[in-house]
């Protein structure tokens, strides 16, 4: 009986000391930390991923990835298979030849940054690891190293009734620059209280805008003579015919852009010659008539970019006229 109870006790003592120990060895199993992940694993690109958000999202780098699966540059695609290195994030390294610093301002665009500063909008992106062209007051962009320093371009509030065209003209610039730094995709398409910036503003002479001036039309032989006298001592009196006429003639331009003719409707005196000038990259003709029906009074030939096709209008009436390589673009001279 005295034997049992002493095996019992042993058993409570072992017990116990089995629990001590535990209780010792717990807290610092709790505490230690995991051993770091190494080693490597496929991953398999999803659309809008970069090298850049992979290496953000495994804890990795640009370089390392790219060792790891022998790229030469940093394109990817979707569905591509990845060997992904594990490993601690390293420092994001300053790219290339945009080691100095731009703080937005407001009014900036990611595409009017790009163009002051003489790189593509979609480098200058890179350049910053950003994935969408959203930026705000205040961010701070690397920026290629200029001197001096290029000075921000004029910025315009867009008031209804313009357009892109207007624009052009009124600040001397081209269409595709406007475009290209605000990002516009449709020139056809801004909305009023649109703040645009304006680039390089005085840099393009457009042909200046025609205006119609009336003209009095003398037939000849019937103007009125106007006696002049010149006395001088000693001398008659001579009289000295003259004749004041305005011959009809004059001169007027319409310009080829956007696949439009502008102005659209243009009324003149007879005897005016008008000149049509393609102002794009889009190749037009300038055929008298409708889409469909020549009545060839005039036609020009194909019109590349800068080219000019001028007609003098002698006879009084409507003129209807189109483009054979963009039936929709069409024009109306009115002669009067």
């Amino acid at each position: 009986m005295r034997t049992r109870h002493l095996f019992s006790a042993k058993r409570v003592l072992g017990l116990l000391s089995v629990l001590v120990l535990i209780g010792l060895l717990l807290p610092s199993a709790i505490s230690a930390n995991p051993p770091k992940q190494t080693g490597t694993f496929i991953y398999t690109v999803q659309y809008g991923d970069t090298l850049f958000s992979i290496s953000r999202r495994f804890g990795t780098t640009v370089p390392a990835i790219m060792a790891a699966n022998g790229l030469t540059s940093d394109y990817i695609y979707a569905g591509q298979r990845l060997l992904i290195p594990i490993g601690p994030p390293g420092p994001v390294p300053t790219p290339v030849g945009y080691a100095c610093k731009y703080s937005v301002q407001h009014r900036d665009t990611i595409y009017s940054i790009a163009y002051r500063y003489k790189v593509p909008w979609y480098a200058l992106m890179q350049a910053n690891y950003l994935y969408t062209p959203y930026i705000y007051v205040g961010m701070v962009l690397n920026v290629p190293c200029l001197t001096p320093e290029p000075a921000p371009f004029p910025t315009y509030i867009v008031q209804s009734g313009d357009n892109l065209f207007r624009l052009a003209i009124r600040y001397e610039t081209s269409i595709y620059a406007i475009t290209l730094v605000n990002g516009i995709y449709n020139p056809n398409w801004i909305w009023v209280g649109q703040n645009l910036v304006i680039p390089y503003p005085g840099t393009v002479k457009w042909p200046p805008v025609p205006t119609i001036t009336p003209t009095v039309q003398v037939t000849p032989g019937t103007a009125t003579p106007t006696a002049t006298a010149t006395l001088l001592p000693g001398t008659t009196p001579t009289a000295t015919p003259t004749a004041t006429a305005t011959t009809p003639g004059g001169s007027a331009a319409v310009v080829m852009t956007n696949l439009t003719f502008i102005p659209n409707s243009l009324t003149i005196s007879r005897g005016t010659t008008v000149l049509w000038q393609n102002t794009e990259s889009a190749t037009h003709t300038v055929s008298s008539g409708v889409p469909g029906a020549l009545d060839n009074r005039f036609r020009s030939g194909p019109l590349g970019v800068g080219q000019t096709f001028s007609f003098t209008f002698t006879n009084p009436g409507t003129y209807p006229y189109f483009s054979e390589l963009d039936q929709g673009m069409t024009g109306t001279i009115i002669v009067q």
